[in-house]
This record gives structure tokens, sequence and C-alpha cells, in this order.
């Protein structure tokens, strides 16, 4: 699965691949996300958090998930933050 990575390492995104899992065997199953195969510090926040955003162009409607994690000791993600307000943590859309 591609999606773009919005690190508290990085200067600017980047396009990663994220891997999923698979619910059975058949031609029929599932795939589910895994977003702790490409956001950081694991041990310092287990909790992935996610949502759902919608984008409307003209009569297109692209609806992305966004996965993140946020926590006060992790890293000032600079291209998350916005005058005053500080992102600390990852991104991944």
């Amino acid at each position: 699965l591609r999606c773009r990575l919005y690190s508290a390492s990085w200067p600017r995104p980047h396009q990663v691949t994220m891997l999923t899992h698979c619910s059975g065997h058949s031609h029929t199953a599932q795939h589910f996300p895994v977003p702790e195969s490409v956001l950081e510090e694991a041990a310092m926040q287990p909790y992935v958090h996610n949502c759902f955003m919608n984008v409307y162009e003209g009569r297109h409607i692209h609806q992305f998930c966004i996965f993140f994690k946020r926590h006060l000791h992790l890293r000032t993600n600079m291209l998350l933050s916005t005058g005053g307000r500080k992102f600390r943590g990852d991104a991944v859309v």
C-alpha cells in the first residue's frame, strides 16, 4: 500500500510502502493496513490513531485515511506544526 509519510525525522514528506495484513487465504480475503510498519517511536507511543478525511473537488469526493501518533515526549513534527501549535509525532496518509 503506497502512502505519504509526514515524519518528524525528515524535512519533507516521503512516499513509503505500508505493509498490509490479510484476513484469510482465499482470493476474497480482505487486506488491512499496518501503520506500525512505517510510524516511528513504538516504544514511546505504541498507540496509533486514525481518522478519515473527505476532500471535495468539484463533483469529485476523495476520501483519505490518516494514521498518526501524538505524544508529549515525541519529537516536534515541523511538517505538521503551524504557528504556535506543535504537532509531536508522525502521520501517514
